[in-house]
């Protein structure tokens, strides 16, 4: 999988760019940004944010790239933050018409394995019916943990499912990783019949 780099904060792209519309017509000429302020040169405020550039792997594809404070990235990528407010991070941005000159926002959506493996729900052999949830052996009790960036992180150890699930949902949404589409667990449909739940 291609690493991208991080794009620069949300703040600092809204200050320098704005999405536009692309029409059909314009996707050769039209990158889907506009500078807001003039940056030197030819990048007058209200002109086309970005180049076209060939891509090295794929001949005969282009890409639009834009440099932002002397780094490059794709538009794609850029209109996907600023449309959504989550930077894609490892994921790729795809086109569903499968034309990468065609950045309207509307067009774009998170793509790859590593999505796909983000936004499983709970697996077959999975006993606590919780995403993130599993029974810890030695213990008994119940681990909590979540699968960022191909890196899973521990979240503690509960007595009670809920509260484990819980912590899982926590997570997600302090990460934003819900906005992207990974589950979180209906706490009002799960039972647990821990000393906790029973004592309320």
């Amino acid at each position: 999988m291609t690493k991208h780099k991080p794009l620069p904060p949300l703040e600092r792209l809204n200050e320098l760019l704005e999405i536009v519309p692309i029409d059909p017509s314009q996707f050769e000429i039209q990158s889907g940004l506009v500078w807001k302020v003039w940056r030197g040169g030819t990048a007058k405020a209200g002109s086309v944010a970005g180049t076209k550039q060939p891509d090295l792997k794929t001949p005969g594809r282009f890409d639009w790239k834009v440099k932002v404070d002397g780094r490059q990235y794709y538009v794609s990528r850029v209109i996907y933050f600023m449309a959504n407010g989550v930077d894609p991070g490892e994921f790729e941005v795809d086109h569903k018409d499968q034309n990468p000159m065609n950045n309207n926002v509307d067009n774009l959506r998170l793509g790859g394995d590593s999505l796909q493996q983000h936004n499983q729900g709970t697996y077959s052999n999975n006993t606590s019916g919780a995403v993130g949830v599993s029974r810890h052996k030695s213990t008994r009790k119940w681990k909590a943990v979540i699968n960022n960036s191909q890196k899973e992180t521990y979240l503690g150890l509960y007595i009670c499912k809920i509260e484990a699930s819980l912590a899982y949902n926590n997570k997600v949404i302090e990460l934003g990783l819900d906005k992207i589409g990974k589950p979180l667990n209906d706490l009002e449909t799960l039972e647990c019949n821990c000393a906790q739940c029973c004592s309320r």
